[in-house]
């Protein structure tokens, strides 16, 4: 009597997924400790390799390179300025939807405080990291540039919607910045969270209202 072939065993498809995420996160994270320790420009891939004890061929796997450690946290931070403007309510005002965003954002980002993972507390270190960090910013502009001029229900200029995009990724990035500074400068969670909050809470009364025009004054030179 011929047996039965036994099917194959394989990991579930989730279950791999959930695995590689976590090396991928674990492996970020130790290379972030790494570069604030020893700098950016100092660590090599081999040293991060070592260093969460997987091979160089698998590192390369996930983060083809160094910069792709610092980058790879980046299409969360646009997807999140995407659905902040495109998935808004129906009438909801921008300013509305970007405060309560900029407020689930803030809770989102607050756990990194004084620690060395993701982009909150690498953003603050060297010239290496801060072009990254402003390509980001670029890149995500250009996205929500596209995304506006495809669902404007009237027809927008490129450039207004240019200028948008750019003032709505700095409304967001500010909140990274502000929360990898306080961190850097070793200022307390709490401090950190409420400095944040005002941030949130001036900014998006000034979209709303505009720049007051006393604000905008310059001294007159003598």
């Amino acid at each position: 009597m011929a047996q039965t072939e036994r099917p194959e065993q394989t990991v579930p498809p989730g279950l791999r997924e959930r695995k590689k995420e976590k090396t991928r996160r674990r492996v970020a994270e130790v290379a972030a400790r790494l570069f604030i320790k020893h700098g950016y420009e100092n660590v090599r891939m081999i040293d991060i390799a070592r260093a969460t004890d997987i091979s160089e061929q698998t590192l390369y796997n996930y983060f083809p390179t160094k910069e792709h450690l610092i980058l790879d946290r980046d299409r969360e931070f646009e997807e999140v300025i995407l659905r902040a403007v495109l998935d808004r309510p129906r009438g909801q005002s921008l300013p509305k939807a970007l405060r309560a965003n900029a407020l689930l954002f803030l809770e989102q980002i607050s756990p990194a405080i004084g620690k060395p993972s993701w982009v909150p507390a690498s953003v603050a270190m060297g010239p290496e990291l801060r072009r990254v960090w402003l390509e980001i910013n670029a890149r995500c502009a250009d996205s929500l540039t596209e995304a506006l001029l495809k669902s404007a229900v009237e027809a927008v200029p490129r450039p207004a919607a240019k200028l948008m995009a750019r003032s709505i990724v700095a409304f967001f990035a500010t909140l990274v910045e502000g929360v990898s500074e306080g961190s850097f400068e070793g200022k307390s969670r709490d401090l950190i969270i409420e400095e944040m909050l005002d941030a949130i809470e001036i900014s998006t009364h000034l979209i709303r209202r505009g720049f007051p025009s006393r604000s905008l004054r310059t001294r007159t030179p003598t």
